[in-house]
């Protein structure tokens, strides 16, 4: 197999294999997996305006403050309006949003210890390698087809 298609397939593989493990926590929590990802961000920079958010997921606005509607509704999330710019909407997470958060990090840490666990103790620094440069060499792609006009 060439190395792009092996390279997509180890990468599928490794969505699938993520997506499974956070599927487990979302449904802990009532909530789908743009919304489980939502209140982690949240939890982790509390006073996260919506804009910043959105971009920060990858998804669009309109997405994102359908979302978080149900999560208002929920009293998972409080929307406000910005105490420096009124015309921007800061996101904290309410007492019931905050241990959701707790909870999903405290379990994801734990799955993530196990997974890790099996991994060569040499091998383990070149695991976390291959992962930034992946990430970064993403992040990059993204940027580029994004100045070129392309979505």
């Amino acid at each position: 197999m060439d190395q792009v298609k092996l390279f997509r397939e180890y990468t599928r593989q490794l969505y699938r294999n993520l997506e499974n493990m956070d599927r487990s926590d979302c449904c802990q929590c009532n909530v789908n997996t743009l919304q489980c990802y939502i209140v982690v961000e949240i939890g982790r920079a509390p006073g996260i305006c919506l804009k910043d958010l959105a971009s920060l997921l990858h998804v669009d606005k309109s997405s994102i403050s359908r979302a978080i509607e149900e999560l208002v509704q929920k009293d998972y999330v409080i929307r406000e309006p910005s105490k420096s710019d009124r015309r921007s909407v800061v996101l904290t997470l309410t007492d019931i949003g905050a241990s959701h958060f707790n909870k999903i990090e405290a379990d994801m840490y734990e799955k993530f210890k196990r997974v890790f666990s099996n991994i060569a103790k040499d091998k383990k620094d070149m695991v976390l390698e291959a992962l930034q440069i992946f990430n970064e060499a993403c992040r990059k792609t993204e940027e580029n087809c994004c100045d070129q006009g392309n979505v």
